[in-house]
């Protein structure tokens, strides 16, 4: 979600987030988010990125403040788990990624074009 303010409308967020404000947190499909109090009609990004766990990028001389992860395609990671991806090492022989599960895996990519 993109901002020109640092506070937004509740409507606002809600529509740009894609998350609800219901009695049990902030929703968004089956993924609730328990939260300390119900938000106003007036939300202060920084606050409720805080207490959601969300990134939020600011550049307030340009007016311009970022929550995400939805900003990027409306998408939210709700885990930490990657597709299914195999893939082959160094020799040809194919690799299955979920070997890996449970430690950290960098994949770097690269494209010539």
């Amino acid at each position: 979600m993109l901002a020109t303010a640092p506070t937004v409308s509740r409507r606002d967020f809600e529509q740009g987030t894609g998350w609800t404000f219901k009695p049990e947190g902030a929703c968004k499909g089956d993924v609730c988010i328990p939260l300390k109090k119900q938000p106003g009609e007036s939300i202060e990004l920084s606050a409720i990125a805080a207490e959601m766990g969300l990134p939020l990028v600011s550049e307030p001389n340009h007016q311009l403040w970022a929550v995400g992860p939805e900003s990027i395609g409306s998408k939210a990671l709700v885990s930490a788990e990657a597709p299914s991806l195999v893939l082959p090492d160094l020799d040809g022989n194919l690799f299955d990624l979920k070997k890996l599960l449970g430690k950290k895996v960098l994949i770097y990519a690269w494209a010539p074009y």
